[in-house]
């Protein structure tokens, strides 16, 4: 049965202009209606990114531990904004083998985006644990340092 109506379709596409024109304005407006609800999808993701900004985020206490095959990043997250729910945080993470607790002396080994789901509320904190992989053949000669930077906050 559906190899008839495609067959029907081909033929009308074939012997009549009206069809064709009619199938074309069709396809036009849902190409259009199709790109407008794309950008409006884009806009409304933008949004929630833009409700906090990362100078209204304060993070404490991060360190960086190994775990089984992986390392765990621990650490708190304090919601300063006047009126909007943190959902999740997007933060690219550098983390660092520093010769003999020195700062100055440190090689990047990893940088890595990693997003953090959580739920604040605002004018609150939460405490965070966060499973991230590294590289499995990385050989840590002196400690760990760990640095960040918030690339954006999503809200609800």
């Amino acid at each position: 049965m559906k190899w008839l109506a495609i067959i029907a379709l081909l033929v009308l596409l074939a012997v009549s202009t009206g069809f064709r024109k009619f199938a074309g304005i069709l396809i036009l407006i849902c190409a259009v209606g199709g790109l407008i609800i794309w950008q409006y999808q884009i806009y409304e993701k933008n949004q929630t990114r833009n409700n906090i900004l990362p100078s209204e985020l304060i993070f404490e206490d991060l360190s960086l531990e190994p775990s089984y095959e992986s390392y765990d990043i621990t650490g708190r997250i304090i919601n300063n904004s006047d009126t909007h729910t943190l959902s999740g945080v997007q933060l690219k993470l550098t983390v660092s083998d520093c010769k003999n607790d020195d700062k100055n002396d440190c090689i990047i080994i990893s940088e890595t985006d990693e997003y953090i789901y959580i739920n604040i509320p605002s004018k609150q904190a939460r405490d965070f644990k966060k499973n991230i992989y590294l590289y499995s053949d990385i050989n840590i000669k002196g400690t760990l340092a760990l640095d960040y930077s918030i690339e954006y906050a999503e809200t609800n």
